[in-house]
Parts: C-alpha cells; sequence; structure tokens
C-alpha cells in the first residue's frame, strides 16, 4: 500500500515537472512581453560640404611601369547634391534583406548598462518593409535601455553573451547603431513594438572611379583592388554609443560589376574613421582587353569621418601608344633613318624614304628587296627601335585578329589620310601594297590596308569580311 503511494506521487511529479519545462519553451510566461521591432531607417548619408575638407587632397603618379602606363590618384569628398545617389535627408529607407539585433539591458539609460543588467537579445532581418524575426527577444516588466546595432549586410551576426558590453568592428563593414533608452515594459502577457528605429552610421563611405585615357585607350572591362588602411579594427561600446579604432594596419577589398565603360565607379566599401591617414590603393585592371596587375599608389594625410562619403579618382593614362585589342600600339609607325630605327609620331604618317620594310625584313626597301628566307626574331624591323630598350615588335596574328574583333569603322579621314579607326581608338592609314610581281617600282594606287604579323601572314580589314591572307 505505501509503496504503491509512493510510486503514485513520484509519476505525479515528473508529469507536472514535464509541463512545466515545456511551457517555458514554447509558451512564454505570462508575466514575459515578446519585443516585435518596426522596420529600420538610417540617417541617411551627408552630402554637406565640411570645412578644410579639400586642404588635404594629395595627388601622385606611382608605377610608371610597363610603357609608361602612368596612375594618378585623387582622394575627393563628395561635393553637396554630386550625385542623385546620395541620400541628403534626415531619414533614409535601409538596403533590403540587412540583417540586425536588439541587445535589452534593465536600466534607464546607456550609462547604467553593465553585464549584470543585461536582459537578452534578439535578430531580425529587414524583408521588404516588414522585419523578419530569427530569433525573439523575451523580457519580463521592466525599464530598458536598447542597443540596435548591424553591419550591413544579410550574414548572420555572431552569438552574443553578456561576458561584454561592446562588439567588434572592421574596415569593409557598414556598421550602424541606435540607442533607445528609458523603455517601460508592462504590457503584461502581450507583445511590445521597438518602433522609430533610425540608425546612426559609424563609418565612412568609399567607392574608387577608375578612368582609361580617352582617344588612347579602350574601355575598362574589369577591375578589382585594395584598400589599405593604418587602422582596421575597432571596437563600438555600448555605454557611451561610441567606436574607437585600434592602431593596426588591415586590408579591404573593392569590387566593381560589370564595368564596361571609360569611366567605371566601384561599389560602396566603408572605412573605419581615422585622421592624417596614409592609404594604399592597388587595383588589378583590364583596358583595352590588356590586363594590368598591381597597379598601386600610396596617399598621405586623408582624413575619413563617421556618416561621410569619399571617393578616388584613379586615372591611367601613356605617353607612349594605344591600348586597345588586348596590346599597346605604337604611336606611330616605323622608319630608318642615318642608321637609326625611329617612329613617325603620329599613325597617320606612312610612306617615304627607309619607311617600307618587306616582312621579316630588317632592312627597309630599297635595301633590302626580297624577304629572308624564316622567320626570326632578330629580323623584326620593330626590335631594332633606337633607344627603345627592344621593348617593341611585330604584332602576332592573334593579336592583329583580336584587333579587328575590337570594331573597327572604315573610310575615317585623320589629318587628310584615310584609314580604319580601331575600338574608336587607333588609326591605321589605307596605306597600299606592292603587289609581288611588281614589287620593283610599282605601287598600287587603289586604297587599300594590309598590315604584317608573324610568322609572316597580313590580314585585310573588310566592312564584309575578317579575312585572314
Amino acid at each position: 500500500m505505501i509503496r504503491n503511494m509512493l510510486f503514485h506521487i513520484s509519476v505525479v511529479l515528473l508529469i507536472i515537472g514535464c509541463g512545466k519545462y515545456e511551457d517555458s519553451i514554447e509558451n512564454p510566461s505570462p508575466n514575459n512581453i515578446l519585443v516585435e521591432v518596426e522596420a529600420p531607417q538610417t540617417n541617411g548619408w551627408s552630402t554637406e560640404e565640411i570645412a578644410d575638407t579639400r586642404s588635404g587632397i594629395t595627388k601622385t603618379v606611382k608605377q610608371k611601369g610597363e610603357y609608361d602606363l602612368n596612375m594618378e590618384v585623387s582622394t575627393l569628398y563628395y561635393p553637396a547634391g554630386y550625385a542623385t545617389d546620395e541620400a541628403a535627408t534626415r531619414w533614409a529607407n535601409m538596403e533590403d534583406n540587412i540583417t540586425f539585433r536588439v541587445i535589452a539591458y534593465k536600466s534607464a539609460t546607456a550609462t547604467e548598462i553593465s553585464t549584470a543588467n543585461y536582459a537578452g537579445y534578439g535578430d531580425y532581418k529587414l524583408s521588404g518593409s516588414s522585419v523578419q524575426t530569427t530569433k525573439s527577444l523575451i523580457l519580463p516588466m521592466g525599464t530598458y535601455t536598447f542597443i540596435v546595432y548591424s553591419y550591413g549586410n544579410s550574414s548572420a551576426i555572431t552569438t552574443f553573451t553578456n561576458s561584454s558590453t561592446s562588439v567588434p568592428v572592421t574596415n569593409g563593414q557598414n556598421f550602424m547603431t541606435y540607442v533607445k533608452a528609458g523603455v517601460v515594459i508592462n504590457n503584461t502577457g502581450s507583445k511590445y513594438t521597438l518602433s522609430n528605429i533610425v540608425f546612426k552610421h559609424h563609418c565612412a563611405r568609399y567607392r574608387v572611379q577608375a578612368i582609361a585615357q580617352a582617344e588612347r585607350m579602350g574601355i575598362i572591362t574589369a577591375c578589382t583592388g585594395t584598400v589599405t588602411l593604418p587602422k582596421h579594427n575597432a571596437t563600438y561600446s555600448f555605454t557611451n554609443n561610441a567606436l574607437t579604432a585600434q592602431a593596426g594596419s588591415g586590408t579591404i577589398n573593392i569590387t566593381w560589376s560589370s564595368p564596361n565603360a571609360m569611366s567605371v565607379y566601384s561599389n560602396y566599401t566603408y572605412l573605419l574613421p581615422q585622421a592624417s591617414a596614409s592609404v594604399t590603393v592597388k587595383l588589378n585592371i583590364t583596358i583595352g582587353a590588356k590586363g594590368f596587375t598591381n597597379r598601386s599608389a600610396t596617399l598621405s594625410g586623408l582624413t575619413f569621418s563617421a556618416n561621410n562619403t569619399y571617393y578616388s579618382n584613379i586615372s591611367f593614362s601613356t605617353t607612349e601608344g594605344y591600348i586597345v585589342g588586348g596590346v599597346i600600339w605604337a604611336n606611330g609607325n616605323l622608319y630608318k633613318s642615318n642608321g637609326q630605327y625611329l617612329f613617325y609620331n603620329s599613325t597617320e604618317i606612312y610612306g617615304g624614304s627607309g619607311s617600307c620594310f618587306i616582312c621579316n625584313s630588317p632592312e627597309p626597301y630599297p635595301t633590302q628587296t626580297m624577304p629572308t628566307s624564316a622567320w626570326a626574331a632578330e629580323n623584326d624591323p620593330c626590335r631594332k627601335l633606337t633607344n627603345a630598350a627592344n621593348k617593341w615588335r611585330m604584332p602576332t596574328l592573334t593579336e592583329i585578329q583580336q584587333l579587328v574583333n575590337s570594331g573597327f569603322t572604315t573610310d575615317v579621314i585623320l589629318n587628310g589620310i584615310k584609314g580604319h579607326k580601331i575600338g574608336g581608338v587607333l588609326f591605321l592609314p589605307y596605306s597600299g601594297y606592292w603587289p609581288q610581281s611588281n614589287i620593283n617600282g610599282y605601287i598600287e594606287s587603289g586604297e587599300r590596308g594590309l598590315y604584317w604579323s608573324t610568322p609572316g601572314t597580313a590580314i585585310t580589314f573588310s566592312p564584309e569580311y575578317n579575312h585572314v591572307g
């Protein structure tokens, strides 16, 4: 009798215990309140002029490099009303699909925040004009200070514990916060909606404009890069709503989305606030189908202030030729005079003494009237340019075909000379040709442009055919 009674009591206790455990997970206590959130906004990016912002602008030319490819860099502050995408309003909508976190402390002010009065956190994601709850925040009645923060992307935020009252931040993160103190929650068993969240930007917004030289280069079709700054990490403190960057350099990536123009802007990245910074920008870029790597420049004395937008203009230029079809083409046609191999100063000039070279022949006509028997690099007259350090050569057939593939316009007249305009950049004249049967003294009078390539083939430009012969 006693044994059965004890067993009955044990079963009842077990059932009651299980019921309380399930309720605590699936059904919050009637004394607890579910915190929901309205769609937040931001304070917009400042486009106001700042005194002395432009006094620290520096320009530099770095890495003349291959074929005198110059890189000129200037970093500027966006002037007011510079572009339509620069929001100047006090309130601005957040980008869609951004995650953010709400942390609750049982305190009336932010200065009273401590690990001891930590009450919990919830995670949320903006979806259109509504907010999805990723992790619910459930609180008992009381007075709270809420810290709301976001890294400005859709990635899940690292789990938070009550062991700290701060969070880390690095370059490349669009870090934003909002503090709402002294919130009284007393609607027992109901819900509380946290509204009127307006995020404050703690970092500077930054982008790069890459610019190819007009009339000298084809369009920019690919670009990636990095920015290295003296301060890469920071800590945001809940108690004073401040972001403090620490010394210690770091690098962030810059990206472009499908560039296809002479001037292309990168996507925005975000920089920690820092003053008198020495910043290195390095790019890998494709201009006129030719790739250039590790083109870098360092600028000193730059200041990046929170909630402001900056951009660097990076202009590429060359004085030695034209970049199109994946190759750098010389400024002018080749000729030989007084024992020296020289360039004319423009591509439309051709003909005259010492300027007619037969393919695979190092000497011009009439010194040499027939090509040598087999192609060899030493027969290339372009390699003999005086004071050119052997950096020029005849193009390959593939390079000529790439040039044709860049597109061309026929019958263009430049300084009275008719020819092709290739890729909107390079002019090649109709120079005529000598038929093999009449090589001694007869120049075809008809307009025609044939151009030699190694190892001794030529290509004809035609609006109907890209004929290789």
